[in-house]
């Protein structure tokens, strides 16, 4: 039966595509029809990965949602989830594909993941909080506009981030406009504004990116954790065994000296590697710990939270493989990404939360001293050392110094 799921799959994914959306739950019913436990679920995955076969992507995500189905039936009290997700130039890929040529109607297809995730159980709750990062196109807007048209009101709410620093409030008091946030500074406050209002015993929440790269249908496998294994967080990663991971562009080798560099500066996240997916699940009652005196409102934002968590309790963090799906066509970041700039403020928590007279001094220095030319110069002659090893590796190795770095020219 197996057998005939996977021939049943397409070779390619993409969950733009309406088609697409109903045929991986199709597909995960499929699965669910055959009563595979957890485990068995597990060894099948480990059998297609092997197989390193791209063609086998639409399986391996209904696998990890069927999985995160299974667990959401094991949920015995109530549970309340609130998912936040910035949006900022996402004013065409909020709209449908026949309004415009990139739209991926991402704001109903995440409702309907939702829906359809917990439909079978009553006893969980929860809301989705989009938060305008001062989109000069009006994403808030639009998404509001969205959300009267489809009555969801009761399941989804938008936040403006320059209401929050208008108003002062806690998380973003110290910011002057929006412009001092790229993505940080909305997720922290959606995040403080999750926790405003009293919910049951078990809250959760999570962030997400804004387009569809992770299906919401594997929420689960995160928040579990949190309720059954005394984990305050809970990461996805596209860098375990079991991940699955579909990526457009060639960023493979500037990814790893980003995650060498930072592996250098920040000491206690140990085998966490794969910081910047956007796929992240909180307990509510640590948030405010995590995000009072927060010092990051731009990209580098995942990092500080997960180094508080782990000043505050260690070994907090599940790492949980996930499936992503790169989502790019409208990308409102570049292909160079903004690697610099986020060492630049990693540096900044390195100063703050860690002692002086540590190993990691010569790269902060280092890494402080660099401007674009010269971290472009780097990147166009990327040590072999760094480029021939995993990332997964650069927890230990750190055998490339900040000599082996100014003899680039």
């Amino acid at each position: 039966m197996l057998k005939k799921i996977i021939e049943s799959c397409p070779a390619e994914i993409d969950l733009t595509k309406d088609e697409h959306s109903e045929i991986i739950i199709d597909v995960v019913d499929a699965i669910l029809n055959q009563n595979y436990s957890i485990s068995e679920i597990e060894k099948i995955e480990d059998r297609l990965i092997k197989k390193k076969d791209e063609s086998l992507i639409f399986v391996l995500l209904a696998l990890k949602i069927a999985k995160s189905k299974i667990l959401v039936s094991r949920v015995t009290r109530p549970l309340f989830i609130s998912i936040v997700f910035a949006v900022y130039k996402e004013h065409n890929r909020i709209r449908t594909r026949s309004e415009h040529p990139h739209g991926e109607d991402f704001l109903l297809k995440k409702v309907k993941q939702l829906e359809w995730l917990f439909d079978k159980n009553p006893g969980i709750r929860w809301e989705l909080i989009i938060v305008d990062d001062g989109c000069p196109e009006g994403s808030g807007k639009i998404a509001q506009s969205i959300i009267d048209e489809h009555e969801l009101n009761h399941k989804a709410r938008v936040l403006f981030l320059a209401d929050g620093i208008e108003q002062n409030h806690p998380p973003v008091k110290k910011m002057e406009s929006t412009n001092e946030s790229q993505k940080g500074g909305s997720i922290v406050y959606g995040m403080w504004d999750a926790v405003q209002n009293k919910r049951e015993k078990d809250h959760v929440v999570m962030y997400t990116d804004a387009d569809l790269s992770t299906h919401l249908g594997q929420l689960m496998l995160l928040v579990y954790p949190l309720l059954n294994e005394e984990k305050l967080v809970a990461i996805g990663t596209r860098r375990k065994r079991r991940s699955v991971v579909i990526k457009k562009g060639g960023r493979n080798n500037r990814g790893k000296l980003f995650i060498y560099l930072w592996k250098r500066l920040i000491p206690n996240l140990g085998e966490i590697v794969d910081t910047q997916c956007g796929f992240k699940a909180f307990r509510a009652e640590v948030i405010p710990q995590l995000i009072d005196g927060m010092i990051e409102k731009k990209f580098a934002f995942d990092i500080e939270l997960m180094l508080k968590t782990e000043l505050l309790k260690k070994g907090a963090i599940a790492k949980i493989p996930i499936a992503w799906i790169d989502s790019e066509l409208a990308s409102t970041t570049t292909d160079l990404q903004p690697y610099l700039p986020m060492l630049k403020s990693i540096v900044k928590m390195n100063r703050k939360y860690f002692p002086e007279n540590t190993p990691s001094n010569e790269f902060a220095a280092f890494i402080e001293s660099l401007d674009k030319q010269g971290f472009k110069d780097i990147l166009k002659s990327i040590p072999e050392d760094i480029v021939n090893r995993t990332a997964a590796e650069f927890t230990e190795y750190d055998k490339v110094r900040v000599a082996d770095f100014n003899k680039i020219e």
